[in-house]
C-alpha cells in the first residue's frame, strides 16, 4: 500500500466572483446618477429592470461580450444559471488561449484579417510540432515565441523595403544625374529603427527558446529506489510499502 499526501482543495472563487457582481451594479448605478441625473431610487429601479431580451444576449451570444453586469442580472434570478454561463466564459477563454488565437491577436495590426491571423498560427503551429508542448508554461513560452518570430518578420519586411527603395532611388539618379546621393537623415533612421527592431525580437525569441531548453534539461524524472518519506512541492509523501497477507 502507497500512502500519497493529497492536493490541497481547488480554490473556490464564488466569494470573489460575487464581490464583482455587486461591483458592476453598484458601477452601473452610479452611471444612471450621473449620466442619465437619476435620482438613486430610480437608478436602482433601472439597474435591476430585466433586460428587454430576457437575458438571451447574455446566455446565447459571444462569450466575450459578456460583462459583470450582465451575470449579475441572470443571477438575481437564477443564481445556478449566471454560475454555469461564467463557467463557459471561462472555457471560451481557455480555448482562445490554448489555440493560440489570444496570443495572435496580441500582435496584430488594427485592420488585421484571416490571412494575417493563419500566418502567425502557422509560426505557433510549426514550433508545436516541433517541441511538442507538455504543459500550459511550455504553451506560454513556445506563444512567445511565436510572437517574436512574427514580429520579426514584420520588421525584416520593412527593412527589406526601405532598403530596396533607398536603392532604386539611387540607381535613377545615377542613370539620370550621374551622381550618387546618401539618403536623407529620416531614411537611415527608419532604416536604422527596422534593423534594430529585428534584432530586438530575434534576442526575445532567442531568450525564449534558451528558457525552454533550461526547463526541458531540468525537468528529469525523480526514481526513488528505496522507500521511504519524501518532500515533494513542500508536502510530505509516504513511499513505504507495506507487504498485503496472501
Amino acid at each position: 500500500m502507497i500512502e500519497i499526501a493529497t492536493a490541497p482543495p481547488a480554490p473556490n472563487e464564488a466569494g470573489v466572483l460575487a464581490g464583482k457582481l455587486a461591483e458592476s451594479f453598484g458601477q452601473m448605478v452610479q452611471a444612471y446618477e450621473q449620466h442619465f441625473s437619476l435620482s438613486r431610487e430610480e437608478a436602482l429601479q433601472r439597474a435591476t429592470a430585466p433586460p428587454l431580451d430576457g437575458g438571451q444576449r447574455t446566455l446565447d451570444g459571444p462569450p466575450d461580450q459578456v460583462s459583470f453586469f450582465d451575470l449579475h442580472q441572470i443571477a438575481r434570478t437564477d443564481p445556478d444559471r449566471a454560475a454555469a454561463r461564467w463557467e463557459e466564459v471561462k472555457k471560451a477563454a481557455l480555448d482562445e488561449l490554448r489555440t493560440g488565437h489570444r496570443a495572435a491577436e496580441a500582435v496584430e495590426t488594427f485592420n488585421a484579417g484571416a490571412w494575417q491571423r493563419a500566418r502567425f498560427l502557422a509560426l505557433r503551429e510549426e514550433l508545436s510540432a516541433e517541441w511538442q508542448p507538455r504543459n500550459g508554461i511550455e504553451r506560454q513560452l513556445l506563444d512567445t515565441m511565436a510572437q517574436a518570430q512574427a514580429g520579426y518578420l514584420v520588421w525584416l519586411h520593412r527593412l527589406t523595403t526601405y532598403t530596396s527603395l533607398e536603392s532604386c532611388t539611387n540607381d535613377r539618379r545615377i542613370k539620370d544625374e550621374g551622381r550618387w546621393q546618401p539618403p536623407r537623415q529620416s531614411d537611415a533612421d527608419a532604416t536604422e529603427q527596422a534593423a534594430a527592431m529585428m534584432d530586438r525580437f530575434n534576442k526575445m525569441f532567442l531568450r525564449t527558446l534558451r528558457a525552454l531548453c533550461d526547463m526541458r534539461r531540468h525537468s528529469k524524472p525523480v526514481i526513488v529506489q528505496n522507500g521511504g518519506q519524501m518532500n515533494v512541492a513542500q508536502q510530505q509523501v509516504n513511499l513505504n510499502t507495506v507487504p498485503t497477507e496472501g
